[in-house]
């Protein structure tokens, strides 16, 4: 009887280390994959700098280039001329006004 209880025992210490060890298995698979996608997101966000960069150099240059559209109009489009020199015109009086705050 004193056999069959330590037998019981025994049994179930080697199905609890056995259950222990496939779960440590499993944490440092998770724990690989969490990795990875750290490195993963940090590669996305460089990625997301780089474009946010290049989305302003583009809109820097679009400026640039409706502004010089606005001086360069082509005699059958004066009155669109006219409309961006006004807008240019206003902006310019609106960041004159912020400066007068």
């Amino acid at each position: 009887m004193a056999d069959d209880m330590i037998s019981a025992v025994a049994a179930k210490v080697e199905q609890l280390i056995s259950m222990y060890e496939s779960e440590r298995s499993r944490c440092a698979a998770l724990q690989g994959e969490a990795d990875e996608y750290r490195s993963q997101i940090a590669q996305y966000k460089e990625k997301q700098a780089t474009l946010e960069q290049r989305i302003k150099t583009l809109e820097e240059k679009l400026n640039s280039l409706q502004l010089a559209g606005a001086f360069t109009a082509s005699p059958g489009d004066s009155a669109g001329a006219k409309r961006r020199l006004n807008a240019v015109i206003k902006e310019i009086d609106n960041c004159i006004a912020m400066l007068d705050i």
